[in-house]
C-alpha cells in the first residue's frame, strides 16, 4: 500500500500489461473496472472496458477518483 502524495488516499501501485506504472484505489468499487492480481509480489492491472462477473473485486483508476489528477497527467 502507499499513499496519494496528493490526495493522501490510499492507493496500490500496479503494471499494466503494456508495463506502465498504474496507481489504483487500494479500496474495490462498485464502479470498478479494474482487476488486480498479484503476480509473484508485482501487483498486476488489467483494465476491462466493462464490469466482468469472473474477475472478482474490481477497483477504479486511482486518475479517477484523484481530486488532483490532471496535475499529474503528462508528467
Amino acid at each position: 500500500m502507499a499513499r496519494c502524495r496528493s490526495c493522501n488516499a490510499e492507493i496500490v501501485w500496479a503494471v499494466t500489461r503494456h508495463g506502465k506504472h498504474m496507481p489504483v484505489d487500494a479500496e474495490p468499487s462498485a464502479d470498478g473496472n479494474v482487476e488486480l492480481v498479484d503476480d509473484a509480489g508485482t501487483m498486476r492491472a488489467t483494465v476491462h472496458a466493462q464490469a466482468t462477473l469472473d474477475a472478482g473485486p474490481l477497483h477504479l483508476s486511482h486518475y479517477a477518483t484523484c481530486p488532483d489528477a490532471a496535475s499529474w497527467r503528462g508528467r
